[in-house]
This record gives structure tokens, sequence and C-alpha cells, in this order.
């Protein structure tokens, strides 16, 4: 079962810095963008004049090259921006929007390297890093605790990722996973700046996960 919005953000919070420089890999990634997957997709209109354009421009080179990199890149982007939600959770046309987004993000990450280019794990990766914010809007902690491992194969040795998949976990509801998640971050990164946060954490979770005593008769 997950917990509500504001259990969840107790569980982020100690992860703070960290989720705020993944956040910071979408910016860089852009806002530029466009959507749709499908040849004759139906959009759904974000009300901003520029990211419509972006996606009928997408769109444009899509029906010529389904392959675009480019083209499927703007679309997400602009899907994910068209969703975004501020406050609240996300209406059923921001639902769709991030849904959308996620799909391009897909595709984009599954063509090929000689398509992508030499940096193509790393552009993978960045658009892992998107999907993660998209599932977190959309309240699905489970995918996001599940992109986050992708990212992982991507980057074994970036144990922040780790920090994702507890706090996502947690939110989640699944204690196991994250105090798991935890154990392990500290185990690889024992001296990491996160980790007396970590710990609290980690106690605390324990600690729920602890049967209560029984009272005395």
């Amino acid at each position: 079962m997950l917990l509500n919005r504001q259990r969840v953000k107790f569980w982020q919070k100690i992860v703070f810095g960290f989720m705020a420089a993944l956040m910071a890999g979408f910016l860089i990634f852009g806002y530029s963008g466009v959507a749709s997957g499908c040849r004759n997709a139906n959009l759904t209109h974000s009300g901003n004049s520029a990211l419509d354009s972006q996606v009928k421009a997408a769109l444009t080179a899509l029906d010529k090259n389904p392959n675009d990199a480019t083209a499927l890149l703007s679309a997400a982007q602009a899907y994910q921006a068209a969703g975004y939600v501020q406050s609240g959770l996300p209406s059923a046309t921001q639902t769709d929007n991030l849904t959308k987004a996620l799909t391009y993000y897909e595709r984009y990450r599954a063509l090929p390297d000689s398509t992508l280019g030499s940096a193509a794990d790393g552009l993978r990766f960045r658009a892992l890093q998107n999907e993660t914010a998209i599932y977190i809007e959309l309240v699905d902690y489970k995918s996001a605790v599940a992109t986050y491992k992708k990212m992982l194969k991507l980057e074994p040795t970036n144990y922040d990722l780790y920090l994702g998949i507890a706090s996502n976990s947690a939110s989640a509801g699944d204690r196991a996973g994250a105090i798991a998640a935890y154990k392990t971050f500290l185990a690889r990164d024992p001296h990491s700046q996160y980790a007396p946060q970590v710990k609290v954490a980690l106690a605390q979770l324990s600690a729920q996960s602890s049967p209560s005593p029984s009272a005395s008769p």
C-alpha cells in the first residue's frame, strides 16, 4: 500500500541533495522536446504553444523516420514538461502526458549504439533519470525502484543510486527493500556525505520493522 505524500516526503528528504542532482540531469537534458510515439497519435494539448510546436515538429520528423533519436528525445521531454505537477496529484491530462513521455524515453533508450553514438550509455542513463522523476510524479514508486535498478546496471559504481532505490522502496511501503538498499549503500560508500542521514533512516526503518514488545501482564 502506497504511503501518503507527507510520509513519502520524510523518506525522500534525506536524499534531497541527491534527488536534486538527478533533477538537474533533467534540466540539463532539456525541456526542449516533443511527443507522441505513433504516427497518428492523439495529442493531449499542454496549453503551452512552445511545447505544442515542439510536439508537432517531433511528430513530423518521426513520420519520416520513427527512429530519429533527436525527435524521440524531443517528444519525451515536451510531454514530460507538459505533465509536470507542481502540487498534489497529476490530473488525467497530466498523467496522459507523463505516460506518453515514458513511451518516448523507452523508445529512445532502445535505439542501437550506432544511432545514439559513442556516449550511448550516458544518454540512456540520463533518460532513465527523467523516467524516475516521471514515476515519482505518477506516485508509482515501485516502477521508480525498477528504473533505478536499470540505472545501476549502467553505472554499477554509482552508489548514490541505492539512495533512490531505498527512498522509493520506503515510499512504496517496502521496508525490507529500503533497509537492504540502505545497508548496501553504507557497505559500499561508508564515508559518503549522506551516511549520517542514511544511518538515521535505517535505524527508524529497522525499528518500525521490529515487532512491538508485548505488554506485561
